[in-house]
């Protein structure tokens, strides 16, 4: 009987970094498996940009709709409420469970099965130090995505009238937009731009702000993403939390030095000193280093550059990702 793969995750009404993981890994399972996105709410509500067919989805109505599956869950939450379930209706159920960030709370309510995903080295010791999972079960598999058609390494942006930094972020107090432009407004070289891109609960006083200053603009939705990374010279995060930011290595894949901060996979992809700039946890120093950007010279900027997209290719491509998820189902298939 052919392998039966369901993914879910919370949030399908929402676009988010570990939903569209979600879908890249059931896009690349798919040929291979008997492969359906689980979700909870009806079909018409799940965000039209994860082009989900209506085929391929099932919501989860009936607790028996797990049976005799293999379950691959993103979401901490969605994993504590399935393990309830399984073990209340005793589910012949197989789960792979993917950690898409570093948490430090509810670990009293965090169910975790055998099989775990890691995507990031920091959200291993997350899993294994926080939470106790023993590093046996765990395997990391780092986020991947596909290259695009157009994909051209950066050139250097010194002797442009603006330097512009995309930061592109569901904007939360999590990813710090609105901390940001209070914090250096008034304090930035008139060359720097940064245009923040992305929805979320605070969309609306980012952009009552940036109107208020030179060096912010907030774009909101962008629908054609990489096009957006093509225009900029940077890609930056500056988060308090995150696993392994899918913005950044898309900003890899096109070629373009990153701005990172500690946190998380950030410096995983975006390495200081070979394709990513440090930003430090003070905002004297964070004004520093994005001024500095000016002075950069045009070679330094290419070899960034060129270290960036060696870095996908190296590290973040999706047929890796999506065969490391294969021999993960294969292996428990055969247990």
């Amino acid at each position: 009987m052919a392998v039966e793969i369901l993914s879910t995750a919370k949030d399908l009404h929402l676009y988010g970094g570990q939903e569209k993981v979600l879908v890249d890994v059931h896009e690349g399972i798919k040929a291979n498996y008997n492969a359906k996105v689980l979700g909870f709410v009806r079909y018409e509500k799940i965000h039209p940009k994860y082009k989900i067919s209506k085929s391929e989805y099932v919501r989860l109505k009936n607790p028996w709709d797990l049976n005799n599956k293999i379950v691959i869950v993103h979401g901490r939450n969605v994993m504590t409420i399935l393990m309830v379930l399984k073990r209340i209706f005793f589910l012949n159920t197989k789960f792979i469970y993917v950690h898409h960030n570093v948490y430090n709370n509810l670990k009293a309510f965090s169910f975790f099965p055998k099989d775990v995903v890691s995507i990031s080295g920091k959200v291993t010791e997350n899993l294994t130090d926080y939470f106790g999972v023993k590093e046996k079960n765990i395997q990391l598999i780092y986020n991947g995505i596909k290259p695009t058609p157009a994909n051209k390494l950066a050139k250097s942006n010194n002797k442009k009238d603006s330097i512009i930094i995309l930061y592109a972020a569901r904007v939360n107090g999590v990813k710090r937009q609105l901390e940001i432009v209070g914090q250096l407004s008034g304090k930035l070289n008139p060359k720097i731009e940064i245009h923040f891109a992305g929805m979320g609960p605070d969309l609306e006083k980012l952009k009552e702000r940036c109107q208020k200053t030179k060096n912010f603009k907030a774009l909101g939705f962008v629908d054609d993403t990489n096009e957006a990374i093509a225009q900029a010279d940077y890609l930056m995060l500056y988060s308090k939390q995150e696993g392994l930011p899918i913005t950044l290595i898309e900003g890899a894949l096109h070629g373009k030095p990153l701005l990172v901060n500690d946190v998380g996979g950030n410096a995983e992809i975006g390495i200081p000193g070979v394709n990513g700039i440090l930003l430090n946890e003070d905002w004297a120093s964070l004004a520093n280093t994005l001024n500095g950007l000016c002075d950069i010279p045009e070679e330094e900027y290419l070899r960034m550059a060129n270290n960036s997209r060696g870095r996908y290719e190296e590290m973040f491509t999706y047929d890796k990702m999506i065969n490391s998820y294969k021999n993960k189902i294969e292996q428990i298939s055969a247990n």
